[in-house]
């Protein structure tokens, strides 16, 4: 019997309401209506939908699958724990993925209800006779593939013939497309249709407007505003620090906790503002961020009054750690697979573009505006656009609906156990040590060395800028090399170079000396990135990954410029800073040998 196809959301509901009244529960007193298809096909928002008018609960066969291989085992684990229990009248649980230790997690209890709407693919073989409808779900293969790695990235691109394989082998010796009640294809089609479930926009099934999501030149710039604001905070203070030290009279060590702080934010806040992510929506939460990075960069303009100065830089470092986390997520739901690097690079380029101007201008403005504290805070009217600039990218996120809302995954714990974790974990830690202490102390050396603070400036901005370049350039050889560890060797071998000079020869070639430092940090750390994504297994082990290495990396990472500006107190000049450092890039580039690609992935 040929399967009816319907192209109309409400006539889908229609037809399951017909469905169920007709057969009625099937599952001793539990009523389950099947949702099935390939990946990528829109089973989840359909299923959602469908939800929402039958006033159903969802589960979703995505938060039992037993690994990547595990399609078959997932239906006879859910089969027995779900429908057998349903049918005997019995409390219900489902099979979850432990994917951090890559194995199987604890069973997690379903509540209690009448009818139950069941997605994902096996939903068919779990449900069997026990689903009342069944309702499948397609769209053609190339759709499929560009919404299914536009939602979870990279990974499933690597493991996508491989999962396609399972649901062939699965639907031939189980349920499929031909044992279905109805049919839904979700291809480009009429508005109003069943196409606006995969992703398309149009007219909503009661005849309104479909919300849509922001445009991508929107998006673009709302990303380019608040990037541009992510770093002047810390690089505006470093050419001013002489002056500070002067007025306020405070030691190395009290300077540099002003740059501790942002970084200290950063790893401790990560796991937190990706929380605050999933409940207030990355847009809203990336708008109080740039509130707080614009409050906070205007505190400081009453530096004068010591705690002024580092509650101002402490509310600012927490905007930035909440936007800093949130960010590429934002970007990375918002552009297809084909413009997601152009949105990233455009990102570290207003990033890096900012740091660079930041730190070329302060003492310039200082002098035009009278007074460095004025300075400090000209950064929060930057970041006052920066918000005005995001926030119709705000709307239009919260307007278009629950876009960037992204589901918990059914494991929240970070990967302390994966030896790949912490090797890139203490990576970063190294590296961002590194460049922390560079960017806080490389201006004030130069002063000592007898250098104006508008030159010392200057200098810094060559570091900023050489980042931008490097770190563009750094994941596109990874690309095609293959081992990142010779591009990451090759890094840590300039900043050597850079760090020797400045520590042994800081006048013979001081601007080479800037721009090999540049090159090493931007490109360690933009690999770095890469590699959080290149040994997760999964999006939801990625997100965790980042939150491990972010938490261990920027904690660690905080200590370095208040530490150096110990050393600087103890030996009484700052060569010694650069000594420390070039032997800290030893163990970065022993670290970096240990990267290699065959590494155990990070579950």
């Amino acid at each position: 019997m040929a399967v009816e196809t319907v192209t109309d959301v409400d006539d889908l509901t229609d037809e399951v309401r017909r469905l169920l009244a007709e057969r009625g529960p099937r599952a001793g007193s539990v009523t389950v209506v099947a949702v099935d298809g390939p990946s990528g096909s829109g089973k989840t928002t359909l299923a959602g939908r469908l939800g929402d008018d039958l006033d159903a609960l969802v589960l979703h066969v995505d938060d039992m699958h037993q690994g990547w291989t595990g399609v078959l085992e997932t239906v006879h684990l859910a089969r027995a724990s779900l429908v057998s229990a349903w049918a005997a009248g019995e409390p219900a649980s489902h099979p979850t993925w432990d994917w951090d230790e890559d194995v199987a997690g604890p069973s997690r209890a379903v509540p209690g209800a009448d009818l139950v709407v069941l997605e994902g693919v096996g939903a068919f073989a779990i449900a069997g006779d026990a689903a009342s409808a069944r309702v499948w779900v397609e769209a053609p293969d190339d759709e499929r593939h560009v919404r299914a790695v536009a939602r979870d990235g990279e990974v499933f691109e690597r493991h996508w013939d491989e999962w396609a394989d399972q649901e062939r082998r699965l639907w031939a010796v189980s349920p499929g497309r031909s044992d279905a009640d109805v049919a839904v294809d979700t291809a480009d089609g009429p508005a109003g249709s069943a196409a606006d479930v995969g992703g398309q926009t149009g007219n909503a099934a009661d005849g309104s407007v479909a919300p849509q999501p922001p445009p991508l030149w929107l998006v673009v710039l709302g990303v380019v505003a608040v990037s541009l604001s992510m770093r002047t905070l810390m690089t505006s203070l470093p050419p001013l620090l002489p002056r500070i030290r002067e007025d306020l009279g405070l030691s190395s060590v009290w300077l540099g906790v002003l740059t501790t702080l942002p970084v200290l934010c950063m790893g401790l806040l990560a796991p937190a503002s990706a929380r605050l992510g999933l409940r207030l929506g990355v847009a809203r939460c990336i708008s109080l961020a740039m509130v707080a990075i614009s409050v906070g960069n205007l505190a400081r303009t009453f530096s004068h009054e010591v705690p002024a100065l580092y509650v101002g830089t402490l509310c600012a470092g927490a905007g930035i750690a909440l936007a800093g986390t949130l960010l590429p997520g934002m970007v990375k739901a918002s552009f297809p697979p084909g413009r997601a690097g152009l949105a990233t690079g455009l990102q570290m380029f207003a990033m890096m573009g900012g740091a660079a101007v930041a730190a070329a201008v302060s003492v310039p403005l200082a002098r035009t505006l009278g007074d460095w504290d004025l300075a400090l805070g000209f950064w929060g009217l930057v970041a006052v656009v920066g918000l005005v600039l995001w926030l119709p990218v705000d709307r239009a996120v919260h307007h278009g609906g629950d876009r960037d809302q992204h589901p918990p995954d059914s494991s929240h714990r970070l990967p302390w156990r994966s030896p790949t974790a912490w090797c890139v974990a203490g990576f970063l830690a190294v590296q961002s040590w590194q460049f922390y202490s560079s960017l806080a102390w490389l201006s004030p050396t130069y002063v000592g060395h007898g250098w104006e603070a508008q030159d010392a400036g200057l200098l810094l901005s060559v570091f900023t800028g050489a980042q931008f370049v490097s770190g563009l350039v750094g994941p596109a050889v990874t690309d095609r090399v293959g081992d990142w560890r010779v591009p990451l060797v090759a890094a840590a071998v300039f900043g050597l170079v850079g760090q020797t000079g400045v520590w042994a020869a800081p006048d013979a070639a001081p601007w080479v000396w800037a721009v090999l430092l540049g090159v090493a940090q931007g490109a360690s750390f933009a690999i770095g990135l890469v590699l959080l994504v290149r040994y997760a297994v999964s999006p939801a082990a990625a997100a965790r990954f980042t939150a491990m290495a972010f938490l261990v990396s920027y904690t660690v990472a905080s200590m370095g410029p208040t530490t150096m500006g110990a050393v600087r107190d103890l030996s009484g000049d700052y060569s010694s800073i650069w000594l420390v450092l070039a032997l800290l890039m030893l163990a970065q580039l022993g670290l970096a040998l240990l990267l290699r690609p065959g590494r155990p992935p990070v579950r």
